[in-house]
């Protein structure tokens, strides 16, 4: 255990599959993590990876969220290597997109939490909508183009909201619920989002969006940080405005202290400061302490790149987003539906359901498929965002093929590395396009190195190709949750900032120089391959074209 527990702060972090805390000290010391993981901690919910598909519609049920943060609390109070007492402060991240639809009666029951009984127990019946929608839902695609035509199409709303209409946006499933189930939609007294209903459930009442987490709404203004009216009342009428409660917070506020609930029956200090929640994606930026030229790709559930953005540029094949601790700023992100998944589905089919097995048929493959046969793949398992995609696809100079030819082993080598291969091609030319850089060339002009995280980051193996896609330098930070680290990193923000601190997040970070995780390099270019993967771009956007086109 370490020495140094004085001042403690804890991050939490509702993904997809589990939720997670991650503890710190003042020297941002990891004092300890845990985590629930919803499919085997919670088989009740009878949950696939976390959530319930039936075709496009996907969610999560909203009170498997409750009993885990019941279970999570109770673990925390528990561990005897944390002075829970000594937890100054409390911050974390949601899976972004995820929307949660509260009745009177729940706001009322959480206003007044009895600690006799668990949370689960005591908010069985506050949302009027059961099954929160979740960030891999496809369902909202009229909601999407009606959005867009409102404001003068898919630029227009990138331009304003910093991304396209994209079905999984909070503000598209709002518009799904108030038309097809205004029943429902009259029953939701405040709406939250994942991030969000976290610090509500601690607060004992409605806690406001970050604005960095709001900005996957398509409802927000991505420069003065405020809803637009007009989308609101599109979106779900006159009273949209009164469901959200209040215009969106910076990161580093303080929202308010604890709930006395969670005093008495867990142990914390009734001073302990709830700032505000924010994405998986803003929270994971924030941990990993970019410097100039840093991007961050997380190879997860969703495989994600991260990037610090000093001036808009909004596309409409990427997402610009309000920084999470930088009103000046932005974050760029691509966020693919089809990361460890799809991955999982190639090596369950080809490799045996083994990665060691998948990683010696990746080095089978030549790099680039061109060993006398021009071979690519794109594999999209689930409805793809970016492109809007689905299927697996297989082509053989240029010609589209059911499966590549070859022996047995050849052709699982091919599809292994035609899947790795497309899905950091994918990101290189969209990274490409964000950045503005016109070339193929001249990315490694913009991005100096990627710092890598999530679960398939573990794999060298794939951070080798990524290295050689993107042609600079992999590093990855050791041993961290790095969105859950990152709320916890945010809750010490926002408690220096109660106590008189006036500086910046990269201040703080920079005057106490505790970036103690070192980045650690794990993967440098290989020079022959380099140039291979730079002459694959242009065939490779021209039959991402055709495999569009054929799954419209």
């Amino acid at each position: 255990m370490a020495q140094n527990q004085s001042d403690l702060y804890l991050g939490l972090d509702l993904s997809t599959q589990q939720l997670k805390y991650t503890v710190i000290n003042h020297d941002h010391d990891i004092i300890a993590e845990a985590a629930v993981h919803f499919d085997r901690d919670l088989p009740e919910f009878h949950t696939t990876n976390g959530a319930i598909a039936e075709g496009d519609v996907v969610t999560s049920p909203t009170l498997m969220w409750v009993k885990a943060i019941d279970i999570l609390l109770e673990r925390l109070s528990k561990n005897t290597d944390i002075k829970i007492e000594n937890i100054k402060g409390i911050s974390g991240a949601g899976q972004q997109h995820g929307s949660v639809y509260w009745n009177k009666e729940g706001l009322e029951t959480l206003a007044s939490l009895d600690v006799s009984r668990t949370l689960e127990d005591q908010l069985q019946g506050a949302f009027s909508v059961k099954q929160s929608p979740i960030w891999q839902d496809a369902s909202t695609t009229s909601q999407c183009r009606s959005l867009e035509n409102l404001v003068g199409g898919p630029q227009g709303l990138a331009d304003l909201t910093g991304s396209k209409g994209y079905e999984r946006f909070t503000g598209n499933q709002i518009a799904k619920l108030y038309e097809q189930n205004p029943s429902a939609y009259d029953a939701t007294a405040r709406i939250s989002l994942v991030s969000s209903f976290i610090a509500s459930v601690l607060l004992g009442q409605l806690a406001p969006v970050d604005v960095a987490d709001g900005s996957g709404m398509n409802m927000m203004d991505i420069h003065t940080h405020k809803w637009i009216p007009s989308i609101l009342e599109h979106c779900g009428g006159k009273d949209l405005q009164k469901k959200l409660e209040s215009e969106p917070v910076e990161g580093g506020t303080n929202l308010g202290a604890i709930n006395s609930y969670f005093v008495t029956r867990y142990g914390f200090s009734s001073e302990c400061t709830i700032a505000p929640f924010t994405g998986d994606n803003p929270a994971t930026l924030v941990s990993m302490n970019l410097e100039q030229g840093d991007c961050v790709v997380s190879l997860g559930t969703s495989d994600t790149m991260l990037m610090y953005l000093p001036e808009a540029n909004p596309t409409t094949e990427s997402h610009l987003m309000s920084h999470p601790t930088n009103p000046e700023a932005y974050m760029g992100m691509l966020c693919y539906k089809n990361g460890s998944l799809t991955r999982e589905k190639i090596r369950d089919e080809y490799a045996e359901g083994d990665w060691t097995t998948f990683n010696n048929l990746l080095h089978q493959a030549p790099p680039g498929l061109s060993n006398g046969c021009n071979r690519r793949g794109y594999y999209y398992y689930m409805q793809e965002i970016i492109p809007f995609a689905k299927g697996f696809h297989r082509f053989e100079n240029d010609i589209a093929v059911d499966e590549f030819t070859g022996t047995k082993e050849e052709v699982a080598s091919y599809n292994v590395r035609a899947i790795v291969e497309s899905q950091f091609l994918s990101m290189k030319v969209r990274t490409s396009r964000m950045l503005d850089t016109h070339g193929k060339s001249s990315d490694a002009s913009h991005l100096k190195r990627i710092l890598a995280t999530g679960g398939a980051a573990s794999n060298p193996n794939l951070l080798q190709v990524l290295s050689n896609v993107f042609n600079i330098p992999v590093y990855k930070k050791q041993g961290m949750n790095s969105a859950s680290l990152g709320g916890a990193l945010l809750a010490k923000f926002a408690v220096r900032r109660l106590h008189g601190y006036s500086g910046t997040f990269e201040q703080m970070m920079e005057d106490e120089q505790r970036d103690k995780v070192a980045h650690q390099l794990v993967a440098e270019p290989q020079a022959e391959y380099t140039e291979v993967y730079n002459d694959l771009v242009e065939g490779f956007v021209r039959l991402e074209q055709v495999v569009i086109a054929n799954t419209q």
